[in-house]
């Protein structure tokens, strides 16, 4: 919880968290206690945001709205998977947003500058006394990564969303169901893979504004997703392993990044087919064990 509220727009956690608990009929002190925390730190940050850039408005824009889609999802559909509704309530908020944009005429392509000037910003502390072909070529990335801003900004709700679960579960005396799963027990509806190829498909063709924009960045959404899901195929692998393999796995994946990732990408999207978790242990006692 300290580790998304220190990287990502604590807005995303706190302002889910405080309706989820507000609309589940508090009666305990620590309930209402939670209220109050998450509800002023939300309006702290709405309040700062109305007075910056696009760029925050349009932030808290998003974590307000999937915020209540998220709440009255997860009241209308009470039996849905916490993923599933957090996928609804975030194509409600791009919705919402959308709507948002046209409604006041704001262009995203200052929302792409700016977020483009950041990253770059950032490289260049980050890349002092780098080569200078390489510095170069990091930095036109910019461009690009800041095309993606919103489909970034849609994962980090998704996840955002899913932490306030946890919590709410944690914190509420009567919470709504379902509860939830254990970190390595994280997937999602396998039919979900042909949502993902229908936007890698559309990503691929020439569409044009803005629909290419849209298909990238639901992209964004789906490979994070996937990500996440092969994270939690290969730390239940790497469960029973020793402590210095575990450590080993840790440093190839921070010193080969784009590797280990693409990686977990393919692991969570084979795991919809191989079942990688709940696959039968075969006869001969390839689980330690050894047979009479």
């Amino acid at each position: 919880m300290v580790a998304f509220l220190l990287l990502a727009p604590p807005l995303f956690l706190l302002a889910p968290l405080a309706l989820l608990l507000l609309f589940s009929g508090p009666k305990t002190l620590r309930e209402w206690l939670w209220i109050f925390l998450a509800t002023a730190g939300s309006l702290k940050l709405l309040f700062d945001a109305s007075s910056t850039d696009l760029t925050s408005r349009m932030i808290s824009t998003v974590g307000l709205l999937a915020a209540a889609a998220f709440v009255v999802v997860c009241h209308a559909l009470p039996r849905a998977p916490t993923v599933t509704r957090g996928l609804i309530a975030i194509g409600a908020a791009g919705i919402g947003l959308a709507i948002w944009v046209a409604w006041f005429s704001l262009d995203l392509r200052a929302v792409d500058a700016a977020v483009a000037a950041q990253i770059r910003s950032s490289l260049d502390r980050l890349l002092e006394g780098a080569p200078g072909e390489q510095a170069v070529a990091t930095r036109d990335s910019a461009d690009s990564v800041g095309r993606l801003f919103l489909g970034l900004v849609g994962l980090q709700t998704l996840l955002g969303l899913g932490l306030a679960w946890h919590w709410y579960h944690r914190i509420a005396a009567r919470p709504l169901p379902p509860a939830p799963n254990p970190w390595q027990a994280f997937r999602f509806n396998d039919h979900f893979v042909w949502g993902a190829i229908f936007t890698l498909a559309a990503a691929l063709l020439p569409l044009g504004e803005p629909a290419a924009r849209v298909a990238n960045n639901t992209l964004v959404v789906w490979v994070g997703l996937y990500a996440i899901r092969g994270l939690a195929v290969a730390q239940t692998g790497a469960r029973s392993w020793p402590f210095p393999g575990k450590l080993l796995l840790v440093s190839f994946a921070v010193l080969a990044l784009p590797i280990a990732f693409g990686t977990l990408v393919t692991l969570g999207l084979a795991d919809t087919w191989l079942d990688f978790r709940n696959r039968p242990v075969p006869a001969g006692g390839s689980d330690g064990s050894h047979s009479s």
